[in-house]
Formats: structure tokens, C-alpha cells, sequence
């Protein structure tokens, strides 16, 4: 019986909402006359809060009807009371609040493509959201450098790359600082696609859990906009001789200047009882420093990374929107110096890949 009931909403959600779809196609189309008629019987009989905001709107402009600015009130107010009570029980209300605030503290672009770049970069329709940038690389090409052998394998300078990255933010304001809470998981892949076997060079691993203070809602004209503590364990899942695998603390500094977004990262290797690859930070440093700017589509991202000693490494990213989409881009990517990947951190490697991401 439960499941028969839970049928039956299931089915009147969907088909509520195809109605919608269906009547908001015919507003599109400036057909207002019906859509109203459509629009006030959903609002009335369905109880459909986007049908009633929209209804309250054509009310107030007169599309499909006399302009009326009492049954415009009395549908805003209809909408907005169930807007509330429907979000108010959410557990993500208070994270998306936060988000919202940290949003609306940066400073705006007057150019709409840019601001909208912008907004791309730092906001996410969902909650399982975009960590670091998701893309595919289907060529990525090494034109000078070394890879560290593997499993006996000599890789070839064409391989394929790609990176998964999420976060979920699970909690927020705990201490009224407007603090967000989260937890994240990078997964990046080097795949020797053009080879016979077709076997996976190296897989790095980053899980990790943050909390990011904004600062700029405390004040909007600081230059630093957010800071970030993060615990985070980074490996290759291997074992052995190739087993590459460390655990940190790190702190990051999130600053605006204009429309120049920058992260200073800084870091601290925990030590652990297997110790393992104890040389690693004398090729990765104890932090980076990273550049981002979007301008109208455009966005370019450049990492700084050195030990002060000679070992260093330089990242630029491109991306631009493919087929004039939000939510796929083209993506460039070019890599110079240690610590590529795990397995490569005292390898020299000079590379560039090109193909899509589907965040920025």
C-alpha cells in the first residue's frame, strides 16, 4: 500500500511538472492569454508556487490580463510563504546562505560575460558541488622530461588525463562566524590510452576535510576575501618501492584585487609511522601561489610552486565556453617542472593537454 501511495505522488510530481513545463513554454512564447488561465488553475488547484510567483508577475504587468497590483500582492505573498516553509526544514539552508553572503560581498564586474565568469567560478547549483576543476584531456602531450618508470613500463610522451574533484558542504556558522564546512575528493588519472595495454601510468588520490572562514562578509573592502584550514591525505594507492602517499595541514589565503582572484596555500607534512618518500617536500615546497582571471568568457589560472632550491613547477590553465554552453568548456592545460603527479615528484616534466571541462 506505501508503495502504491509513494507511486501515485511520484507520478503526480512528474506530471504536475510536465503541466508546467508545458504552460511556461506557451508564456515563452507570448501566448499569455492561455498561459494565465493555465497558470492561475495550477496555482489554485495544484497548490504550484512557481505557477503562483509567475501568476503575481502577470498580474502585476498585465500580460494576459488587467493589470492588478492587489492580486499581485496576494500571489507574491502566496509564493513567497511557501517558498519559506518549504526551504525552512532544509539542511542546506544555512551552507547556501553562507555561500550567498561570501557571493555578494566580491566585487562586481560592470561587464555582464565577465560577471557571469565570475559567478561560474564561484557558485554551484547543488550541493555535491565542483572542487577543483573537472576535465578530460585527451591528448595530453610530453615534449620534454622524464617519466619515473612503472611496473616496467615506458610510457609514451601521448597519453590521456583526467581529474574528478567534489566537495560536499555539510555544515556552516557553527560559532557564527560564517564558517562553511566541507569535505573533498580529487581523483586525478594518467592514462596511457595509445598503448597496446592501455594501462593507467599513475592515480593520485586527495581526500580531504576544510572549514573556510569568509572574510569579506565581515568587511567588503578587505582585500582578503576567505581563509581556509584543511586537513588533507594525498597517494598513489600503491605499494612498495612505487608507493607515494603523505598527509598535511594546510592554510589558504583567498584575496581579490579588482577582478584578480589569488590563493596563497601554504602547508605542513604530518609525520606518519611508514615515513614514506621523506624527500618529497624538497621538491614540493611548503605551499603555492595561484592567479586567476576571468575576463568576459575567458578564464586563466596560473600555479607558482618552488622550493626555493631549484625545484619548481609552473601550471597555466585556459578555458573558454564550448558551443556556448554554462556547463562544458574547452580547457587548455600546460604543466612545467616537479610534481606533475606522485610518482613524478623528482621528475622534471614538460607538458601540454588540451580538451574539456565541465567546471571552472
Amino acid at each position: 500500500m506505501k508503495l502504491l501511495i509513494s507511486l501515485l505522488i511520484c507520478l503526480e510530481i512528474l506530471f504536475s511538472s510536465t503541466v508546467f513545463e508545458e504552460i511556461y513554454a506557451d508564456y515563452k512564447a507570448e501566448d499569455y492569454e492561455s498561459s494565465f488561465k493555465a497558470f492561475k488553475l495550477l496555482a489554485q488547484e495544484e497548490n504550484d508556487l512557481d505557477a503562483a510567483y509567475i501568476l503575481a508577475f502577470m498580474y502585476e504587468n498585465g500580460e494576459g490580463c488587467k493589470v492588478d497590483k492587489d492580486e499581485a500582492d496576494r500571489w507574491y505573498r502566496v509564493a513567497s510563504r511557501g517558498y519559506y516553509y518549504r526551504g525552512k526544514d532544509d539542511a542546506t539552508r544555512d551552507i547556501d546562505k553562507e555561500h550567498r553572503k561570501l557571493y555578494q560581498s566580491l566585487e562586481h564586474s560592470d561587464d555582464k560575460e565577465t560577471q557571469e565568469t565570475v559567478k561560474q567560478y564561484t557558485q554551484s547549483l547543488y550541493n555535491i558541488k565542483a572542487h577543483s576543476t573537472n576535465y578530460f584531456l585527451p591528448i595530453s602531450y610530453r615534449y620534454n622530461g622524464s617519466y619515473a618508470p612503472t611496473n616496467g613500463h615506458e610510457a609514451k610522451d601521448i597519453e590521456t588525463e583526467f581529474q574528478i574533484s567534489i566537495k560536499y558542504d555539510f555544515a556552516a556558522s557553527l560559532f557564527g562566524l560564517n564558517e562553511i564546512y566541507t569535505a573533498a575528493y580529487t581523483q586525478l588519472a594518467f592514462w596511457q590510452l595509445y598503448e597496446e595495454s592501455a594501462y593507467f601510468r599513475e592515480t593520485n588520490y586527495n581526500p580531504e576535510l576544510f572549514v573556510t572562514f569568509p572574510i569579506s562578509t565581515i568587511d567588503e573592502s578587505l582585500f582578503i576575501k576567505a581563509l581556509r584550514v584543511s586537513f588533507e591525505h594525498q597517494s598513489n594507492g600503491r605499494g612498495g618501492a612505487e608507493e607515494r602517499s603523505w598527509n598535511y595541514l594546510s592554510a589558504s589565503t583567498y584575496m581579490q584585487y579588482k577582478y584578480i582572484f589569488a590563493e596563497l596555500k601554504l602547508w605542513y607534512r604530518l609525520a606518519d609511522s611508514t615515513d614514506y618518500n621523506p624527500e618529497l617536500i624538497d621538491y614540493m615546497g611548503h605551499g603555492h601561489l595561484q592567479f586567476m582571471l576571468p575576463y568576459k568568457k575567458h578564464m586563466a589560472k596560473l600555479l607558482l610552486r618552488s622550493n626555493f632550491g631549484g625545484s619548481s613547477a609552473v601550471e597555466f590553465d585556459y578555458s573558454y565556453p564550448a558551443f556556448d554552453r554554462q556547463d562544458l568548456f574547452f580547457y587548455l592545460k600546460t604543466f612545467n617542472g616537479y610534481g606533475e603527479s606522485l610518482i613524478d615528484y623528482n621528475h622534471n616534466v614538460n607538458k601540454v593537454g588540451i580538451g574539456f571541462s565541465i567546471s571552472r
